[in-house]
């Protein structure tokens, strides 16, 4: 067979003396590019016509399941507190120091600098809002905030670790006498 049998001519398909051949497309080509026209139909019709699930239907539930494996994985705030020597924590003395310099910046603008209150409660008394004074309590205090009172979570800002020295600063001034404390707030604990 000659070339010129495969490339055969087609008829009025000629412009400044160049003249179009007529070459097909390869079979496998061919057979793909149905399959991909076949695949469209289907593809279209479960997600319009089937109502099948969006792409940001399909994040939201596969972030869902991250969301649970991550919070499966984290111990629980019972556990933490369960598994803390407070003694261990005011015995480190330059960790108890980066606590200060953590409650400077981030908390004495609402709590004072002795924690006497100012426009966050007093947390040198026996009066607790949110909590019953416990460690547990200002841990999670910390760690969750009160948004709708004025006091963002700190949990992602505060290292972990740091959280829990920051909670026995917090804890150590209980039962001190700063100047011009603000008045008790919410409900007292023994």
């Amino acid at each position: 067979m000659s070339s010129q049998d495969d490339d055969k001519l087609i008829e009025g398909h000629d412009y400044d003396g160049i003249q179009e051949l007529n070459n097909p497309l390869p079979k496998w080509w061919m057979i793909t590019f149905f399959l991909t026209i076949i695949f469209a139909i289907f593809y279209y019709a479960y997600y319009e016509i089937l109502s099948g699930p969006s792409s940001d239907q399909e994040l939201a539930t596969k972030m869902q399941k991250v969301e649970a494996a991550q919070e499966a994985a984290k111990p629980s705030l019972d556990k933490i507190v369960a598994s803390i020597n407070r003694e261990e924590l005011r015995s480190d003395a330059q960790m108890m120091k980066k606590a200060k310099k953590i409650f400077k910046r981030k908390c004495a603008a609402c709590h004072g600098r002795e924690g006497q209150g100012m426009i966050g409660p007093n947390l040198t008394d026996k009066y607790w809002m949110h909590s019953k004074g416990d460690f547990k309590g200002v841990l999670e205090a910390i760690r969750e905030g009160f948004p709708e009172k004025g006091m963002q979570a700190w949990k992602e800002i505060i290292d972990e670790n740091q959280q829990l020295y920051l909670t026995e600063f917090v804890l150590g001034f209980q039962g001190t006498n700063p100047a011009n404390p603000k008045e008790p707030q919410g409900e007292l604990i023994e």
